[in-house]
């Protein structure tokens, strides 16, 4: 893959960059860069085009990631050096991303292209807990309460509470039986509903090398699989990170690499927000060579992204990726609500029509109350992001942010309550892995007013 011919580079970089301390870095480097770039480029938030329709702001944004990501780098905590890559090389490196490929295998195998705004075709669909602390014994109703749903492409793994009824421990080797009992638990949820092909986050429970590369080494997660390396905010990596880059490199494995930047802080708000995303996922291309890149802004007292600042600078800076890369650009939903509110089913509807009319290439679906409520998870979530979605391609921007408009005025003034609904158990039976009535209803309800909004729902696609 012409992607993956960087991976010695990288490392060596990470060993012989300009030394530099992490605080320097962080308000020298970043803060310091990212102000200086706001104000020069003049990116201002718009509260009255949370999707943006100015495809000269977004061409201008792009220019100003670029050549931010030149001039700051990525910096490695293992070694304290920059990795520093310049101009050339960074487009040079985006000329031959990739802009599609195959995931998942047999009958459950399908294609992922690159997006532009607007665009006539729906974005992958992931499903999913993301992350969030599961039960083991839960584990299999949860998962295949998203691999039951027609509209979910991918289904993203939790975090598993205990190993065969063991504490999961980091760095120990429970963590290695950990990856192989995710594999266990969700090979098993996806043959339960008929889908054994179909292409699965993995390893989620890895927070050392240990799980990830167990996971890939004995065979267990394929290639064809989805396996994932975070960065660190802000623009960040380290020797955990990068060798779980090497190991799926020299695997041929599909690669999730993503960036989670923080609202408020280094970056600045809104403006700083969407210059990084811009900057960092065109860093982690150079640097990871992944085949979709992602990223969840937080908030910090919400802990959603759901915010208009938050929503605006996601629009933006994906037109701005959309618009002038052949990258697979994701974002992970992150609302505030959770399962068994009607609050999150307008933030999550929300979010999609923002990232759908923007042109991601990937919706990841759903950080179900904020992502940080263990068992606050549940296959409707990413159900109502992959029903939206399906039923906005090809929505101009200017209706998008119109819808958009619409719905922050229904949830806005519910964030800082942090509704967080109810646990898995409460909306859907362990056994039958079918929501509860109140729950289905719930749904129902708001689908009905999503189409008497305008979003065609009700569209046989």
């Amino acid at each position: 893959m012409k992607n993956r011919t960087r991976l010695l580079e990288s490392l060596s970089r990470a060993e012989t960059g300009e030394l530099m301390e992490e605080k320097e870095f962080d308000r020298k480097v970043i803060a310091k860069t990212s102000k200086s770039y706001v104000q020069r480029y003049e990116l201002k938030f718009d509260p009255e085009n949370i999707v943006p329709q100015d495809d000269e702001l977004a061409d201008r944004l792009f220019q100003a990631g670029l050549e931010f990501a030149a001039e700051t780098g990525m910096y490695c905590q293992s070694t304290s050096r920059r990795i520093r890559w310049t101009r050339r090389e960074l487009e040079e490196g985006l000329r031959w991303c990739v802009s599609e490929t195959v995931m998942g295998s047999g009958n459950d195998a399908f294609q992922v292209r690159n997006r532009r705004p607007e665009e006539c075709s729906a974005p992958v669909i992931v499903g999913g807990v993301y992350g969030i602390v599961v039960p083991e014994e839960w584990y299999v109703p949860m998962y295949m309460s998203y691999a039951q749903e027609g509209v979910i492409d991918i289904v993203e793994p939790g975090t598993l509470e205990t190993v065969y009824g063991h504490d999961a421990k980091a760095g120990s080797p429970w963590e290695v039986l950990s990856a192989w009992r995710e594999y266990e638990l969700s090979r098993e949820a996806c043959d339960r509903v008929g889908r054994p092909g179909l292409c699965k986050g993995c390893v989620e429970n890895s927070p050392t090398p240990l799980g990830g590369i167990a996971g890939t080494a004995a065979g267990l997660f394929t290639p064809q699989d989805w396996h994932h390396v975070s960065t660190v905010s802000e623009a960040k990596t380290n020797y955990h990170l990068l060798s779980l880059t090497a190991q799926i490199t020299r695997c041929g494995g599909l690669m999730e690499t993503y960036y989670n930047p923080i609202y408020g802080g280094f970056l600045g708000g809104a403006e700083g927000i969407a210059l990084g995303i811009v900057s960092t996922l065109i860093l982690i291309q150079q640097t990871y060579m992944g085949t979709t890149i992602c990223t969840r802004p937080d908030h910090p007292f919400l802990g959603c992204n759901t915010t208009p600042e938050l929503l605006w600078a996601l629009s933006l800076a994906s037109q701005a990726l959309s618009r002038n890369t052949n990258l697979l650009v994701g974002s992970l939903v992150g609302p505030a609500g959770g399962p068994g509110t009607k609050t999150m089913l307008y933030e999550n509807a929300a979010f999609t029509i923002a990232a759908c009319t923007s042109g991601q290439s990937v919706l990841e679906a759903a950080h179900s109350a904020s992502g940080k409520v263990p068992k606050h998870c549940s296959g409707l979530d990413a159900k109502i992001c992959g029903e939206v979605a399906h039923a906005v391609k090809g929505m101009s921007r200017a209706q998008g942010n119109d819808l958009v408009r619409q719905l922050i005025q229904k949830y806005e003034k519910d964030l800082d309550q942090h509704p967080i609904g109810r646990p898995f158990n409460e909306v859907y039976d362990l056994k039958t892995v079918r929501p509860t009535a109140e729950w289905q209803s719930m749904y129902d309800e708001v689908w009905n007013e999503l189409v008497g909004m305008g979003i065609p729902l009700d569209r046989l696609n």
